[in-house]
């Protein structure tokens, strides 16, 4: 019989039910031994709760799993919670609208097995077929957690972003990370803490704080093609004023992130502020083919503006 290899943590609030049964069946059909993982539920401020009859694909397949609650609304007391709950040297993060490819977590444990000077990683997040959006959204995909760079491996050690850092959909990580992760999340006040909140509350950045641990811990982070999930991304996502609003939390969450890091992040004075939003603007009318995407990015623009006059303290 096989051990438990894998923990697969699943943060959820209020999901689509119908959306949500493709993913926990996704999870009951993975090609791995159904010994050598379990699945963890958190259920984050649900209304009404998670049942337990939910989780009947994975009764079903035999699967060990297990049903948390977690009432403080947020993906980062989700995440927190699902790192304090689980034990085991790999963690999956699955959102509740990423349905694995059945090979997933098999690949998983091969890459880390492989390769463990990798600290973490993930692969390409697809978009269904049947999704439909409108063109001018093209560009902006990777802020929703779309993901295609090819069908290369890349990897790499830097304390900076690149394609080689995943996002925390379909992120596998070591627990070396989840410690450093938790260990800085306790230092940290609330006003600096990233990551959503519910519909309302779209700062991010908290995928990044982990996979910026690798580097301090000398783990490599990688894109490994291998991985393949489908993102069932919601047709409200792709409303032009939910992005402009997306795009400024963004914007604010880089400069959090920064200073958590303990990267400096210039205030930009008032007498700057013209000669900041003009050359952004400049540079977003080069790279911007409608007039949409334009307002979206340039609403980056002014997130990061809005926060790097912020006086908060680490």
């Amino acid at each position: 019989m096989s051990i438990i290899t894998i923990d697969v943590c699943v943060c959820t609030h209020n999901p689509v039910p119908e959306i949500f049964a493709i993913i926990l069946q996704a999870l009951a059909n993975q090609t791995i031994d159904r010994t050598a993982y379990r699945v963890w539920i958190i259920d984050n401020a649900s209304t009404p709760p998670i049942s337990r009859e939910t989780l009947m694909p994975l009764s079903m397949a035999g699967i060990e799993h297990h049903l948390i609650f977690e009432p403080n609304l947020g993906i980062m007391y989700a995440r927190r919670r699902a790192i304090e709950s689980t034990q085991e040297n790999l963690l999956v993060f699955v959102d509740d609208d990423n349905q694995l490819d059945i090979d997933y977590l098999k690949h998983a444990l091969e890459i880390a097995t492989k390769h463990p000077e990798i600290g973490c990683f993930g692969g390409k997040l697809l978009l269904d077929r049947q999704t439909k959006y409108p063109q001018w959204v093209e560009p902006i995909l990777p802020y929703l957690a779309i993901k295609d760079v090819g069908d290369l491996e890349i990897t790499e050690c830097s304390q900076i972003w690149g394609v080689w850092e995943p996002p925390t959909a379909g992120m596998v990580v070591r627990r070396e990370l989840l410690n450093l992760y938790l260990d800085r999340l306790n230092k940290l006040p609330k006003d600096l803490l990233l990551g959503r909140k519910g519909t309302k509350g779209l700062l991010s950045g908290e995928d990044s704080l982990i996979a910026r641990g690798a580097h301090t811990l000398s783990f490599s982070c990688s894109y490994q093609p291998k991985l393949h999930l489908i993102h069932h991304l919601k047709p409200q996502r792709f409303r032009f004023l939910y992005l402009l609003k997306l795009l400024y939390s963004y914007g604010r969450s880089y400069v959090l992130l920064e200073r958590i890091l303990g990267n400096l992040v210039p205030k930009i004075d008032d007498e700057e502020i013209f000669e900041f939003l003009q050359l952004q603007i400049e540079s977003r009318g080069k790279g911007c083919q409608y007039f949409c995407q334009f307002l979206c990015m340039t609403a980056w623009d002014c997130g990061y503006l809005y926060e790097s006059r912020q006086e908060r303290s680490i």
